[in-house]
């Protein structure tokens, strides 16, 4: 998941739990949904490590080989692989 750079946007989207287990204690990320896209208004969301991993190790690789097989084409090249491990 590409780093947030705009601080300010990333604060605001992790004050709010975790969207997928709605955990609001200690930390929590604020992750891209699409790696090459750079609006954190509709980009942005709040995730705890846990689900971070599962986001981006298990979800996004899924998505896009279910969207791939079903004949979607311009679809991000982040979510293609586990972009923690290949950068």
């Amino acid at each position: 998941m590409a780093a947030f750079k705009n601080r300010k946007a990333a604060n605001k989207i992790t004050a709010k739990p975790c969207l997928i287990c709605g955990w609001h204690a200690g930390r929590r990320f604020a992750c891209h949904i699409i790696d090459e896209m750079d609006k954190p208004e509709v980009n942005g969301i709040s995730l705890c490590p846990n689900c971070s991993t599962v986001f981006d190790e298990v979800l996004r690789p899924l998505l896009y080989r279910a969207l791939k097989a079903h004949g979607c084409e311009s679809l991000p090249a982040s979510w293609s692989k586990d972009n923690k491990l290949s950068g």
